[in-house]
């Protein structure tokens, strides 16, 4: 396929999708929090609590990162810091009662648009689109890591001798 070819497609289906990114179309906190706040406030729904090494995994993020990330989240009264009852010594992460309702609130929005876009779909329909959907996040995700286990370089221990 030519390459103008391809560039005109992708500039026609951002100026089509360009609605689904209004401010208007959705509420604030797509604006309001950055991408891997996001993500770690959605881990953190569905998980109830995390600890930070948890919470870097998910979001894919150095621990340092996600520290920072954490950090922001609880200026702004969205998730809070508490010691485990099993091992004080741990620190879980936890979403507040207000990161809870925002994020119910937001489920709720999504959820109303998802019955929308379904109920003008047939079955048929539907199945071809996740069908397709499902296609496009195997080659996403294999772009994240394109080197295979076997590429990957065998760190070396080095011994250090202690008198």
């Amino acid at each position: 396929m030519d390459i103008n070819k391809i560039e005109e497609i992708i500039f026609n289906h951002i100026e089509e999708f360009k609605v689904l990114f209004f401010p208007e179309q959705w509420s604030d906190i797509f604006l309001d929090f950055s991408k891997n706040e996001i993500l770690a406030l959605l881990f953190l729904h569905r998980k109830k609590n995390a600890n930070m090494t948890e919470i870097a995994e998910y979001i894919i993020a150095p621990l340092n990162t996600t520290t920072g990330v954490i950090a922001r989240l609880e200026k702004k009264l969205m998730v809070e810091r508490v010691r485990s009852d099993e091992d004080r010594r741990i620190v879980l992460i936890t979403l507040t009662d207000v990161a809870k309702i925002v994020i119910e609130k937001e489920k709720a929005m999504i959820t109303k648009y998802i019955i929308e876009i379904y109920g003008k779909l047939t079955q048929e329909e539907i199945s071809s689109a996740l069908s397709i959907y499902n296609k496009i996040l195997v080659v996403f995700k294999e772009g994240v890591n394109p080197v295979k286990e076997e590429e990957t370089p065998v760190k070396k221990l080095r011994k250090i001798n202690i008198e």
